[in-house]
């Protein structure tokens, strides 16, 4: 009798070790590691730099990540607003399309609604020198991450890039390293 209790006592105890093992190791694995936090480890790492996606069109852009951009912006050579009226606010709630392009000089049409009227001032410009700009809803992927984002449609010609990541694309799944160029970073190394 004392061998089955033997047996038992010598189980309970390799179960409590295994038990214990596999809990060590489930806290260790999710502890951050040189300052990083649970919630970073979990996102994508996107650098300063990447190519990104317009979802509906499939066109490819190189993009310059910019956190301290609220929303993105992307390249549109002309749009056209279904019965446009001639104060541009009262566009908004229309139909719009927007013929989008990349830096290879591909192009797509796509289609949205204007979401607002806006005036902003771009870098390229001098100080005083406000624009009105149409903000519209697209599609934007990136590494298996899709997200329908705000976006200013804008004549980027002579910006380096003809889209713009603002923070509305990369809250909650992406954290920026400097160091990294995702050109040439492949999904699955994210």
């Amino acid at each position: 009798m004392n061998g089955g209790l033997d047996c038992l006592t010598a189980r309970a105890k390799w179960t409590g070790g295994v038990t214990i093992l596999a809990l060590w190791l489930s806290v260790a694995l999710a502890v951050p590691t040189r300052g990083e936090t649970v919630a970073e480890r979990s996102k994508r790492i996107i650098g300063a730099t990447a190519t990104i996606s317009e979802a509906t069109s499939g066109l490819p852009f190189s993009a310059r990540i910019d956190t301290g951009a609220t929303t993105c912006s992307i390249h549109a050579l002309k749009w056209e607003i279904e019965d446009p009226a001639k104060r541009p606010a009262k566009n908004v709630g229309k139909q719009i399309r927007v013929l989008i392009a990349n830096e290879k000089g591909e192009q797509a049409w796509v289609e949205a609604v204007v979401a607002a009227r806006v005036r902003v001032r771009s870098s390229v410009q001098d100080e005083d020198d406000y624009h009105g700009r149409y903000k519209v809803v697209l599609p934007l992927e990136h590494n298996g991450v899709k997200k329908e984002v705000l976006v200013t449609i804008n004549d980027r010609t002579n910006m380096e890039y003809p889209l713009l990541i603002g923070r509305n694309f990369l809250r909650n799944d992406f954290v920026v390293d400097i160091d990294v160029d995702n050109h040439d970073v492949a999904e699955d190394e994210n």
